[in-house]
């Protein structure tokens, strides 16, 4: 293994400070994630704060946007991650992409269980739909994206699994790492690779955390279980994932049963990456590749 990835991986594998609780380790660990790698996004766009409702969000705006808006979910186990967390990627994204992407401060459990974040995120695309960086101003083309638990809460509005009234359907879904079940039969439990990221228990952990009151089979919480008819409305999408991460087995079912139903889902396997590996942009390689690759999606 060469010296970065070597680097990133036992900068993983480091556990936080042990007297903490578990959901303050998981916030520590979600916060020291992306060793703090900046691409040149951060230099190139403008940073926009914005208000919706009682949520915070920033506008990463480049220069000259393009007509398509981006509204980014950040990761971090529906428990952890913010803008500060995810400001980087999401620059770079839009810089590569010449679009300008949002990012809303979702609520995080245990504090507020579901449907409280896929409720604020659905609240930040009916936003996106009327309102851009400079104001309010209505647009009809509009992607979604979203890393590991973010990319459960694209999935799920992208599939209406929550009503998001008054918002243009999105036209592109971007899932990186994306954590799109939560039960055994969802798939990526068990026998998967030693993922430093992501492991069987704590899967079950924080997905308890984050509905406590609800099945995990409902489609809402994990819509890898979406029936055919729902899946049959999945917008052209990218996955991007590592062959050697825990929710690598996810990832593949989800294109699988949509391929099946003739959606135009491409699936983009990258081997011995870690979870969430485009965060470690400038610093990895194929960081830089697959944001790339993202951003490439996102424009055409």
């Amino acid at each position: 293994m060469r010296s970065e990835l070597a680097e990133v991986f036992a900068h993983l594998r480091r556990e936080p400070d042990g007297s903490m609780d578990p959901i303050s380790a998981i916030r520590a660990k979600v916060e020291g994630y992306g060793m703090g790698c900046t691409g040149a996004g951060l230099e190139a766009c403008r940073v926009v704060p914005v208000q919706i409702g009682a949520m915070a969000a920033e506008w990463l705006v480049p220069p000259d946007a393009g007509e398509r808006r981006v509204v980014y979910y950040h990761g971090g186990a529906w428990v952890a991650g913010s803008l500060n967390t995810h400001r980087a990627i999401a620059a770079e994204l839009a810089a590569l992409s010449g679009l300008a992407v949002l990012v809303p401060d979702y609520r995080l459990a245990p504090e507020h269980c579901f449907p409280a974040g896929l409720a604020d995120c659905a609240e930040a695309l009916a936003f996106a739909t009327a309102n851009g960086p400079d104001g309010a101003r209505s647009c009809q083309r509009l992607a979604l994206a979203g890393d590991s638990a973010g990319g459960n809460l694209a999935a799920a509005i992208a599939l209406g699994l929550y009503p998001a009234g008054g918002t243009t359907p999105p036209d592109r879904l971007l899932l990186i790492s994306p954590f799109l079940g939560v039960t055994p039969i969802s798939g990526g439990f068990v026998g998967e690779p030693d993922d430093p990221a992501v492991m069987g228990e704590g899967m079950d952990f924080v997905a308890q955390l984050y509905a406590p009151a609800r099945h995990p089979g409902d489609p809402a919480i994990s819509p890898i279980l979406a029936d055919d008819r729902v899946l049959a409305q999945l917008p052209p999408t990218l996955i991007q994932a590592s062959a050697a991460e825990t929710l690598r087995g996810q990832a593949l079912l989800f294109a699988q049963r949509a391929w099946a139903l003739g959606r135009p889902v491409r699936l983009s396997l990258w081997p011995d990456m870690p979870h969430g590996w485009p965060i470690f942009m400038g610093k990895l390689a194929e960081a830089d590749a697959a944001l790339a690759e993202a951003a490439a999606f996102l424009r055409d």
